[in-house]
């Protein structure tokens, strides 16, 4: 039947089915692939990762600005709070309210 040929064309014609070749890989095709996969999921990962870093470096910096601008405001007002301690207004009030008054002239002893 292979030597057959079609009557009207005069074409050869192989009537058997036709068998499908097996993808056959040598070891060293296999490992090579293998090694490939693993290179392209590490680099995925890779780039995952960084981005996650990327973003929680940019949560952090945001909240440590938002902590710095508090402490800039917490300093201001203790600021103001140690001038108005340290005013002879209040140091005379407080002076007052313990009991304390004015040295006399003769308790006033001047240093060398």
């Amino acid at each position: 039947m292979e030597g057959k040929r079609n009557s009207r064309t005069g074409i050869r014609i192989k009537n058997s089915k036709v068998k499908r070749s097996r993808l056959l890989f040598t070891n060293r095709q296999i490992i090579l692939i293998i090694l490939m996969l693993i290179l392209f999921m590490g680099s995925g990962i890779g780039y995952v990762w960084s981005n996650y870093e990327g973003t929680q470096i940019g949560f952090d910096l945001s909240r440590l600005h938002q902590e710095g601008l508090y402490l800039k405001e917490l300093n201001k007002k203790l600021k103001v709070e140690l001038a108005v301690l340290k005013s002879p207004q209040n140091l005379e009030a407080a002076a007052s309210a313990l009991g304390l008054r004015e040295a006399l002239p003769e308790q006033i002893v001047i240093l060398p």
